[in-house]
């Protein structure tokens, strides 16, 4: 599955909470291209020194993208980095002449390539092992798996967003923990242990308790209730 990411908006200029950086015991300022080190007398280079330290030249042909920690951005050929800043740690380096945005969790996101896979987007985030990345798209959200790659290159907006990988819903108000995903009717009954002969309800969005049919999809989230009754609409 090849999903389509688009441009976003936004950029973080600064990691709060993170202590500042000094340079090393060489006396020099470090930073990483690439996963190579890089270092700098001057603790202020510009981001065409930075490519052309790190081997990308002419510097001209690439992108250089900041990994920070709630976000990416790029800087220019001309822009001056201040290595003793927290959130200067690591850099990447892409041949191309464009820029590519999407949203993450409401965080503005830079790439230098229009292809990014699940793995790297998950390392890149910061994702937790037990968190899910989804996508949303046209008011459905489609769960990224790791062998999906998301393409940054269509046209228009989107955005993701992390869930729990587990999710808490209650049957006959007690909690049960599942998988995130979307369950037939039967797949939940027997789930639940719903008893022989007896419907699944749950409660809607408005409030209301509604049976659900025979091979109904639902796609289930944190909080939501279910209960079981005798097909005559009598209690349990």
């Amino acid at each position: 599955m090849e999903n389509a990411v688009t441009s976003g908006e936004g950029r973080e200029d600064k990691v709060k909470g993170q202590a500042a950086r000094g340079p090393g015991s060489d006396g020099q300022f470090f930073t990483t291209v690439n996963g190579n080190t890089v270092k700098f007398g001057d603790g202020t280079p510009k981001g065409e020194r930075i490519l052309d330290k790190a081997g990308f030249k002419p510097p001209g042909n690439y992108v250089l993208i900041q990994l920070m920690q709630h976000s990416s951005r790029s800087i220019g050929l001309d822009e001056t980095v201040d290595l003793s800043a927290a959130g200067t740690e690591e850099f990447r380096a892409f041949k191309s002449d464009r820029i590519f945005r999407f949203i993450l969790n409401d965080h503005g996101f830079e790439w230098g390539v229009d292809k990014i896979s699940e793995p790297e987007l998950r390392m890149i985030a910061h994702v937790r092992e037990g968190e899910v990345l989804v996508l949303d798209r046209d008011g459905h959200d489609i769960d990224l798996g790791p062998g999906d790659v998301l393409d940054l290159g269509q046209a228009g907006t989107e955005h993701l967003h992390t869930e729990k990988r587990l999710v808490t819903v209650y049957f006959e108000n007690q909690p049960r923990e599942l998988p995130r995903g979307t369950y037939t009717t039967e797949q939940l009954k027997s789930l639940f242990g719903v008893q022989e002969g007896y419907i699944l309800e749950v409660i809607n969005e408005e409030g209301n308790l509604t049976p659900l049919k025979p091979g109904q999809k639902t796609r289930i989230k944190d909080g939501m209730q279910f209960f079981e009754q005798v097909p005559c609409g009598g209690s349990s």
